[in-house]
C-alpha cells in the first residue's frame, strides 16, 4: 500500500464541567483545535513495528500495546511510524492524546479498516478515558464540547461541534516553568481532588451553552472571551487545591492578567498548564507588537510565543 502522511493539530482544553460522586455524567469539557503547533507523521508497510524520528520511544510505547489488538477480527499490519513533527509533550496541548490518536489511524488505515471510527480510534489508541475533545476534535476539528462518562471508561459523546471563527487571531505563551500534570501523577491529582459542587458544574454548563457556543456562533468575541475568562476562574478556582492556585505558577496568573491589559480577551491556562492562551482580532502589526511586549516586559523568548488560528477539520490523512 502506498505510504501514507497524517497532520493533526494541538488541542486547547478550557475546562472540565463536572466530577464527583453525585454527579451523574462524569467530567464533561469544552476546548478547540488549533492550527499550530500541529503533528505530522508518516507511515510505511515494514516486515516488523518500527518507531523512528521525533519521540520515537513514545511511538515505540504506543507500539508496543498496539500490536496485539485484533482488528476486524484480524491483527494491525506492521509499520514504520515516524514522527516527522510534534511539540513538547506535557505542555497542555494534548499532544500525547493527539499522538496516539495519529498512530492509530495510521496503522488502521494501512490495515485496510477504510476511515477509523470514533470506537476503533478510542480502542487503539485507549484515549477518551477522561476527557473527549481531544479525541472528538481529532476527528472533526473545531470548537467541541464532550458530555463526560456515564459509565467508567465509555467514549464520552460529542454534544456540541462548531466551526470557529478564523478571523480570531489565538495567542499560545508557553512561560518557563514546570511540565504539566500526566500520567501517574495527574491520576494521583484527580484522586485527591475535591467534588465540584454542584452549583459550579450548573454554571459552567450555562457558561458553555448559552454564553461560549452562542458568542461563537454570532461571531462575538468579547462575549466569548468573557465566557471564557468565567469558566477559566471556576474551574481553576475548583483545580486551585491541586495545582496550588487558580492557575499553575503565579507567574501564569500575571501573564494572563498581562493579556488583558494588552488588548485580548478570554486568557486562560489550557488543561494542567503550562501553555497558555488569549484571543483577539489583531493585524499583522498588532500580534507583532503583543509578542515584542512580552518578550521586552517579561523576558520571555520569541519561542516560547506563538499566534496561530483555529482549525476546523479533523485530522488529515494523505498519500505520500
Amino acid at each position: 500500500m502506498t505510504p501514507l502522511r497524517i497532520r493533526t493539530a494541538s488541542r486547547l482544553h478550557f475546562g472540565l464541567l463536572g466530577w464527583g460522586p453525585h454527579a451523574p455524567r462524569q467530567f464533561g469539557g469544552v476546548g478547540l483545535m488549533v492550527e499550530h503547533p500541529g503533528l505530522e507523521l508518516t507511515a510505511t508497510h515494514a516486515d516488523e513495528f518500527q518507531a523512528v524520528g521525533r519521540l520515537s520511544d513514545r511511538v515505540a510505547s504506543l507500539l508496543d500495546r498496539m500490536r496485539e489488538k485484533e482488528v476486524s477480527g484480524s491483527g494491525l499490519r506492521p509499520a514504520r511510524i515516524e514522527v516527522v513533527a510534534a511539540p513538547d509533550e506535557h505542555m497542555g496541548l494534548g499532544v500525547g492524546t493527539q499522538l496516539s490518536l495519529a498512530v492509530a489511524g495510521l496503522l488502521l488505515t494501512l490495515s485496510g479498516v477504510g476511515e477509523p471510527s470514533v470506537e476503533a480510534l478510542a480502542r487503539l489508541s485507549e484515549r477518551g478515558r477522561r476527557s473527549g475533545v481531544g479525541l472528538h476534535g481529532f476527528l472533526h476539528g473545531g470548537l467541541v464540547v464532550d458530555g463526560g462518562h456515564k459509565v467508567a471508561d465509555d467514549i464520552p459523546p460529542l454534544v456540541s461541534r462548531m466551526d470557529f471563527p478564523p478571523e480570531w487571531s489565538i495567542l499560545i505563551v508557553r512561560p518557563p516553568g514546570p511540565e504539566g500534570r500526566h500520567g501517574a501523577e495527574e491520576a494521583l491529582a484527580f484522586a485527591e481532588l475535591p467534588p465540584c459542587p454542584e452549583r459550579v458544574t450548573e454554571r459552567l454548563c450555562r457558561l458553555v451553552l448559552l454564553d461560549l457556543l452562542s458568542a461563537v456562533a454570532e461571531h462575538d468575541l468579547a462575549a466569548f472571551g468573557a465566557a471564557v475568562s468565567e469558566l477559566q476562574h471556576r474551574v481553576g478556582t475548583a483545580f486551585a487545591p491541586a495545582q496550588g492556585g487558580v492557575y499553575a505558577t503565579p507567574e501564569s496568573e500575571t501573564l494572563v492578567d498581562d493579556f488583558a491589559r494588552l488588548g485580548l480577551v478570554g486568557g486562560g491556562q489550557s488543561s494542567w498548564g503550562p501553555s497558555l492562551y488569549a484571543f483577539g482580532d489583531l493585524s499583522a502589526e498588532e500580534r507583532q507588537a503583543v509578542a515584542d511586549w512580552l518578550v521586552d516586559r517579561r523576558g520571555l523568548d520569541r519561542s516560547e510565543i506563538l499566534w496561530t488560528r483555529a482549525r476546523n477539520q479533523g485530522a488529515s490523512i494523505t498519500s505520500l
